[in-house]
């Protein structure tokens, strides 16, 4: 793992010496970015309690290479770069609590690796490394929160265990819930279409014969407020994926600064005696000068067994210092249900950390 970090690194940097000794008209033009996202993580499962300090995988510390030029007046070509890298994930099992040992083999791991190619009336053609049509069509959030809490709950604290009284081990915070949002990134070929009153439409091919569709839209009213949705749909049932699933998120923030946020998504397991697997997800939020607040509610059911019913309700507190600068805090709390497990403890979570983009 440390001979691929310092390969990794290598290739990271004779691939920023290119890019920067290249002359423009060789190159797309392109600019640097990211952020870093460090938290305090504390939980206590019941029979013990314990401090970590972690990366918040909500919105993982990371960096990027993006660019585009225009080679006329209606086509455009560009290319995203994305790479991260985690120390201590919060979502890892490693940092269980009562576990003493950091996540050891830090290296970098590809998030977006990809081109495009658009034109203003026929949409956008991506191909490489990057978000499938329905990656984030359970994450529609405009609570201004999300840094920190959002319809993927597991994210915050997805390597703490549900415990029995006892102490003995019931299954992973990460195992027992999901939004199930799509098809997170692979490897792809996506299209996009224009938009048409506010609304597109996304599809994308991968590896294993695997497709999907979505549908997004966002709305502004002057007087008002702001609406976003967002509908995805996986077939199902090929060489890789075997399950159908539907999932969808619609978030309204209204000028006074109340929003409401709700996610939904279903997994159908047709190739094995499974029950689906469901979750539900709800968000009351408010937002006033540099603050944004809010409380929220999660179900999911027969995500990890058939039977499990799982409940999280979490309250989120975000500053925005400025557009790069954020620091927030967060508590929540879980509670499991199991067939023939009758004394499975609540846990419990608390994240106070600050993200800074550059």
């Amino acid at each position: 793992m440390k001979k691929f970090s310092q390969l990794g690194i290598f290739g990271l940097t004779m691939a920023i010496t290119i890019l920067l000794i290249l002359p423009s008209a060789q190159a797309v033009d392109f600019k640097i970015s990211g952020q870093i996202n460090r938290a305090v993580l504390w939980g206590d499962n019941g029979n013990d309690d314990d401090v970590k300090f972690v990366d918040n995988d909500n919105s993982s510390t990371r960096f990027r290479f993006t660019g585009e030029n225009e080679f006329n007046e209606n086509w455009n070509v560009g290319i995203n770069w994305e790479v991260q890298m985690e120390s201590n994930s919060s979502a890892d099992e490693e940092i269980d609590i009562g576990e003493d040992n950091d996540v050891g083999g830090t290296s970098f791991t590809e998030r977006k690796i990809e081109f495009y190619v658009k034109h203003k009336s026929l949409g956008k053609l991506s191909l490489g490394q990057g978000d499938t049509a329905t990656n984030g069509t359970a994450e529609v959030d405009l609570s201004g929160t999300d840094v920190v809490n959002y319809s993927s709950i597991v994210d915050m604290d997805g390597g703490f265990s549900f415990r029995t009284g006892d102490d003995a081990v019931v299954a992973f915070v990460g195992d027992v819930y999901s939004n199930y949002d799509g098809l997170s990134r692979r490897d792809r070929i996506r299209y996009d279409t224009p938009t048409f009153f506010g609304f597109y439409g996304s599809t994308s091919y991968m590896n294993g014969q695997t497709y999907d569709f979505a549908l997004r839209s966002a709305h502004e009213w002057e007087n008002f407020g702001k609406l976003a949705a967002a509908f995805g749909y996986v077939p199902g049932n090929n060489q890789r994926d075997e399950y159908r699933q539907i999932d969808g998120s619609i978030s309204f923030l209204h000028n006074s600064g109340l929003n409401l946020t709700f996610s939904h998504g279903r997994r159908d397991f047709d190739v094995r005696d499974s029950n689906d697997g469901k979750n539900y997800y709800g968000k009351l939020g408010y937002k006033f000068g540099k603050w944004a607040l809010s409380v929220d509610y999660t179900y999911s059911e027969n995500i990890d067994q058939d039977g499990d019913e799982a409940k999280s309700i979490g309250a989120a507190a975000v500053w925005n210092i400025w557009d790069s600068v954020q620091f927030y805090g967060s508590y929540r709390w879980h509670d499991l249900d199991r067939d023939n497990v009758s004394d499975i403890e609540n846990l419990s979570a608390v994240m106070i950390g600050g993200r800074v983009k550059f």
